[in-house]
């Protein structure tokens, strides 16, 4: 009988989640943090109702877009008049707030009600990992996020970049040192480089040609 009221209380309490945002994707991400403040990963979620959960979300600094999506993607601000609209690229608004992109991405995977405010005010973001101990104490579970963090070269250790497989050997006479590299490589110096060619231009309606030249002044000529 008491484990069937733990369960009950637990079902009907707020539970604080950790969602590390670091080199996940923001529209991704939304989609599980918003899933969160919903509630509708409980059995008693009903959509009038208030029934989700609070998420603090941390490196919002360090999120991750696929391909030129920071240039191409866009936040677009309407405004009474019409030259009075404007857009704001996610790579410039990503600068003035860090925590702005992925906010706006939880707030579009909400649907258009009353509510939504209310679902949004559960959710803290930061830039960093430094959190306030006040709300870090209620955290007492996880989202996992969408991608695997791969590691970097300078995160592996000798033995792991010894012991990763290699499709094959280069030889012995092929590698070159670093120490010998002179005995291999000569610097040209600047007068044996070859000489650039002279570009050739003609200007509308005159016969006058002139010597393009990027470092000079234009010099005109006139070829008989």
């Amino acid at each position: 009988m008491s484990f069937n009221k733990a369960k009950h209380l637990a079902t009907f309490s707020r539970v604080w989640y950790l969602f590390d945002a670091k080199w996940q994707c923001p529209h991704l991400s939304g989609e599980r943090i918003a899933r969160i403040l919903r509630g509708e990963h409980k059995p008693i979620f009903y959509p009038g109702e208030s029934t989700g959960d609070c998420v603090v979300a941390i490196n919002t600094r360090h999120v991750a877009l696929r391909n030129d999506a920071w240039r191409a993607e866009a936040l677009h601000i309407p405004r009474v008049y019409a030259k009075t609209k404007y857009d704001i690229p996610l790579f410039k608004l990503h600068e003035l707030d860090p925590t702005k992109v992925l906010h706006l991405c939880v707030l579009n995977c909400l649907p258009p009600e009353n509510n939504r405010r209310y679902d949004m005010a559960r959710l803290y973001t930061f830039p960093d990992d430094a959190v306030p101990a006040h709300l870090l104490k209620n955290v007492c579970d996880q989202i996992r996020g969408s991608r695997s963090i791969p590691k970097r070269l300078d995160d592996l250790t000798p033995g792991e970049v010894k012991n990763f497989p290699q499709m094959f050997k280069w030889p012995k006479d092929l590698v070159i040192d670093d120490l010998d590299r002179d005995k291999f490589v000569r610097v040209v110096p600047p007068e044996e480089l070859p000489k650039r060619e002279v570009m050739l231009g003609q200007r509308a309606g005159k016969q006058n040609y002139w010597f393009h030249v990027s470092t000079s002044r234009h010099e005109e000529v006139k070829i008989n």
